[in-house]
């Protein structure tokens, strides 16, 4: 083809397009043209014209001899505009090496075939690309083409099944063959997880146990345990232990002399936390898999012991203890995230988002957060929420 075929093909085709005539089902009988103005083609009508007319013109006769268009002349005998050849439109796609709109969303329903079953993620969201594809709408700033809603569907499935604790080229290298690729559609995947989980807000993956870099365990306060051949006592330390996933492994549990177990949201909270006759833990947001096992482990050596989360007395806060009471199954009860300590820190509360107040409706109506509904209330009545570093604890 003629480069100037290529180019007002190309034009043709990007109108067809946005053009309600390139959606199945349209009744509306639209002719798909190219004005010759100095927006579409500058070339033939500015002063410089007389260079590219004769090229121009060869490349519509030949667009036109082939059928692909048909082609309108002023009264000086000018290109006015040509017309695309609407019969003729899988023809002009094959030429140019292009998939019609058609064509890709027909790709699309394929993949999507092969993921309405799985997991909740990717049920999900293929559900509504379905929807969206289904209704004509444009789904470009969500993903490229099938190809790439292939990988992000791909990656949902494989992280809600992601049990153990692994990094994110890791884990990128040994789905999608590339340590790099995931980083490349990861912000999509992030929106697509907080869309279906509003407990999320920052570390999304961390709750699918895929890291940027390792975690580790900050423990402190009171308790003894044994580490292969060595024994560790808190109270001895007299200061913050770090664990890796390899230490809670093989972490037993010999002795827990505290009269309770809290996990801590925030690390400067965690800092500050009294020992007293504690054992206590920063959590850094949602717990993981190394987390849960620490957590389980506390709990298998004595039941008896209140386990606890002290947080930001917000509802990200309180979605990460839910999601701590859900996956954990130990009966945690809050530590100062009341109405009264809201109260006692007033000046130091910060106004409610429009989506903080959406969560916390959202929020409301989790059976295990009923008992909580009050300070809930109480939030939005007094548009008030509060970081836990802001709280001095005794």
């Amino acid at each position: 083809m003629l480069p100037y075929e290529k180019k007002i093909l190309d034009k043709l085709l990007k109108k067809y397009e946005r053009s309600k005539t390139s959606k199945e089902g349209s009744t509306r009988n639209l002719s798909i043209s190219l004005i010759f103005n100095e927006k579409n083609i500058p070339e033939y009508v500015n002063d410089s014209s007389y260079l590219f007319e004769t090229e121009i013109e060869e490349a519509v006769i030949s667009l036109k001899n082939k059928n692909y268009v048909d082609v309108r002349y002023d009264r000086d005998g000018r290109i006015d505009r040509v017309i695309l050849n609407l019969d003729k439109i899988s023809e002009c796609y094959f030429i140019m090496n292009r998939k019609s709109p058609l064509e890709k969303r027909n790709d699309i329903k394929l993949v999507i075939e092969k993921y309405r079953d799985k997991g909740y993620l990717p049920k999900a969201y293929s559900a509504w690309v379905e929807k969206q594809v289904n209704e004509f709408q444009s789904t470009k700033k969500y993903f490229k083409n099938a190809k790439e809603l292939e990988e992000i569907l791909f990656i949902l499935d494989k992280l809600e099944n992601q049990k153990e604790e692994i990094s994110l080229r890791s884990f990128s290298a040994k789905y999608l063959k590339d340590s790099k690729r995931l980083e490349t559609i990861l912000s999509k995947i992030e929106t697509i997880i907080k869309t279906y989980d509003s407990s999320l807000e920052d570390e999304v993956l961390s709750k699918y146990n895929v890291y940027q870099n390792p975690s580790f365990v900050y423990i402190k306060g009171k308790g003894k345990f044994k580490i292969n051949h060595q024994i560790i006592d808190l109270d001895d330390l007299q200061s913050e232990l770090i664990l890796s996933s390899h230490h809670i492994e093989n972490l037993i549990v010999l002795e827990l002399n505290c009269n309770e177990i809290i996990t801590v949201e925030n690390l400067t909270s965690f800092y500050d936390y009294p020992m007293k006759n504690r054992c206590i833990i920063y959590l850094g947001g949602f717990h993981n898999e190394i987390r849960k096992k620490l957590l389980w482990k506390l709990y298998a050596f004595d039941n008896n012991i209140p386990f606890l989360h002290s947080g930001d007395i917000d509802v990200g806060g309180f979605y990460i203890l839910n999601h701590l009471i859900e996956k954990t199954k130990i009966p945690f009860k809050t530590k100062d995230m009341n109405i009264e300590t809201l109260k006692l820190y007033d000046k130091y509360t910060i106004p409610l988002t429009i989506e903080d107040r959406k969560r916390l409706l959202q929020i409301m109506t989790i059976e295990k957060m009923a008992s909580y509904k009050e300070i809930f209330q109480y939030m939005l009545e007094n548009n008030v929420k509060l970081e836990q570093e802001n709280i001095k604890y005794e």
